[in-house]
């Protein structure tokens, strides 16, 4: 068996590498991608995208057609997803006054309070508040803000620092792409309880010297569902499949990519997956691992010594 990775690995640091192996995987399971030339392009588009984004200025923005009228109503749940230049999402909407209420892992609080600290300066804890994800009175403290006016921010698809908060709660399964991934909709639960709306937000892909257009992906108003369990069931969905069709036009600008494996746990039909691209091969702590990307299982590689 002769494995096309042998070569190609040479040309990358060891954690490089070893980042490009589980993107590898995530995109053969969602995209369909199993060609290494195709995953390794990917990888550096989605790579330089990500470094682009997070140095864009994020002043240059507009809301696009009938987006700001949606916003004008009494406080809401808004989320968006990792894609584009998703840091324009919330500071366009605390520079155009907007108060925002932020539940996020402990761990990157004081990053975004230095961040928001220098959008908005001194005024930036008027604007915005920080709440902890893993608090277990988060319904009751969202519910405070949004008497007081503050409207609900949030990513649907977590990120890097969510990685340990996904593997503590019970996640459902959702057909997505080319396969399936596990995510959490508790938001849209408290949403339900809450009688709010919903407003999905993304930040479109912007064309050299041009603004970054915010535009509404979805919009719900409060629903007829008899349960909070049927109407997240039922939207969460929704939501993922109006956002398929944003991905797949601009695939590299989805961050998450980068640890879907972590978050989300990528799934797809075992008969699309030839042994030839299954398995690969990344160091780690000075051991050498062969992957098995439709498992995101690894097993050590024994060198018999002559």
């Amino acid at each position: 068996m002769q494995f096309t990775w042998r070569a190609a690995m040479q040309a990358y640091t060891e954690k490089d590498w070893r980042d490009f192996v589980f993107f590898s995987a995530n995109v053969q399971h969602l995209l369909g991608i199993h060609q290494l030339d195709i995953q390794q392009n990917l990888h550096r588009a989605a790579i330089n995208f990500s470094r682009r984004q997070a140095e864009t200025d994020t002043t240059k923005f507009q809301f696009q057609d009938e987006t700001n009228w949606i916003l004008t109503e009494r406080a809401q749940f808004i989320l968006s997803f990792h894609f584009g230049y998703y840091r324009a999402v919330p500071a366009f909407l605390v520079q155009r006054g907007y108060k925002l209420c932020i539940p996020m892992a402990k761990d990157v609080m004081l990053q975004q309070s230095q961040h928001y600290a220098t959008l908005l300066g001194d005024r930036w804890q008027k604007q915005v508040v920080f709440l902890e994800a893993e608090d277990p009175y988060l319904f009751f403290k969202l519910r405070q803000r949004m008497d007081l006016g503050y409207h609900v921010f949030c990513y649907l698809d977590g990120g890097v620092s969510a990685a340990k908060d996904f593997r503590a709660q019970k996640l459902s399964e959702i057909p997505f792409l080319n396969g399936s991934i596990k995510i959490k909709h508790g938001i849209l639960l408290m949403a339900f309880l809450l009688q709010k709306n919903i407003t999905v937000l993304i930040a479109k892909i912007a064309a050299e010297n041009e603004p970054i257009v915010i535009c509404a992906l979805s919009h719900w108003y409060k629903n007829w569902f008899p349960s909070a369990r049927q109407f997240a069931d039922y939207f969460i969905r929704i939501i993922y499949q109006d956002f398929e069709g944003v991905l797949l036009e601009y695939p590299e600008a989805w961050e998450a990519w980068l640890y879907l494996h972590k978050t989300m746990s990528p799934k797809s039909d075992i008969a699309t997956w030839l042994p030839t691209n299954r398995i690969i091969s990344f160091n780690m702590k000075e051991k050498q691992l062969l992957l098995d990307k439709f498992t995101y299982l690894s097993y050590p590689l024994r060198v018999k010594m002559l």
